[in-house]
């Protein structure tokens, strides 16, 4: 049956966990045209802003009333050019390595890695609050979770057999990412205020 409300993608959120491959074959088999796909990217990105800004009102009050904090507006250039700029080169450089996916696959399956990872962080902050060796565990079992989805699933999209070289492909452009963002922040002025667990 095809999910028609959000709550019926948890359950395949869910599944994606032991089952990325077929998870992500159900996903694409799923029709919308490019125009429901930016939507549906926009709204992972809503998601994703609101998940941060409770999560930061939990944890770091204080930070968020500070006037050198993360403008909102940086957080929503950095979700977006992650997003769709994740889709674009897991488009381009898949394809420059003789992958079969095409763009609007690409940006689909980037759009459903957005909702797993915002589901698997939602336990992150209340970790933090607990204490700093139980955030630091959590953390480290979502970046976990999060590397076996994105390997698994660019496979899959992709057609790609061999584990290692998507693999340092994937941290390749994630670094790349990072680097752009990190320019964006600096022609926009923008500074991410760093906090410690007390």
């Amino acid at each position: 049956m095809t999910p028609q409300r959000l709550i019926d993608f948890v359950p395949l959120a869910i599944q994606s966990l032991t089952q990325p491959r077929a998870t992500l074959r159900q996903i694409l088999a799923i029709p919308a045209q490019r125009n429901e796909l930016i939507l549906a990217g926009w709204f992972v990105i809503v998601l994703n802003l609101m998940f941060s800004l409770l999560a930061g009102l939990l944890i770091y009050p204080e930070a968020l009333a500070q006037a050198e904090s993360l403008p909102l507006g940086s957080s929503v250039v950095m979700l977006a050019l992650t997003l769709f700029g994740g889709a674009f080169l897991m488009y381009r450089i898949g394809k420059a390595f003789g992958g079969t996916g095409d763009f609007d696959s690409s940006l689909k399956t980037v759009i459903w890695l957005n909702f797993i990872l915002f589901l698997v962080q939602i336990p992150v902050p209340f970790a933090t609050l607990h204490s700093a060796e139980t955030s630091g565990l959590v953390m480290l079992l979502v970046l976990i979770v999060a590397m076996i989805q994105i390997t698994a699933q660019v496979m899959e999209l992709h057609g790609f057999t061999k584990v290692m070289p998507v693999l340092l492909g994937i941290i390749g452009v994630q670094l790349a990412l990072g680097f752009v963002m990190l320019v964006v922040f600096g022609i926009m002025g923008a500074s991410i205020p760093m906090q410690t667990v007390k």
